[in-house]
């Protein structure tokens, strides 16, 4: 009788779990980069109004529809990604 071996001694078991352990950091860590991505665009669109020569009240007015509109953009983006993330989770446990 062949004695199984236990989940430790199993190349293939040890392969596996590397092989998922990578992709979900993959995963986070391209959220991660495009959470840092999109802040820095932000900041950096927010910088770049506030020092163009305009008079403070368009700059205001320019700033606020650009945040509105990467607030919009930002939400959209966090609905896809949920949507995904359920997705991801049901056709694994399901």
């Amino acid at each position: 009788m062949r004695e199984k071996k236990s989940d430790a001694e199993d190349p293939e078991s040890e392969e596996a779990e590397e092989a998922e352990e990578e992709e979900e950091t993959s995963g986070r860590s391209a959220g991660t980069f495009a959470v840092g991505l999109a802040v820095g665009a932000l900041l950096g669109a927010a910088v770049a109004l506030l020092i163009a020569p305009a008079a403070g009240h368009v700059t205001r007015r320019r700033l606020r529809r650009r945040l509105l509109d990467a607030r919009d953009r930002a939400e959209g983006g966090w609905e896809r990604l949920s949507r995904r993330a359920r997705r991801e989770i049901s056709n694994r446990v399901g």
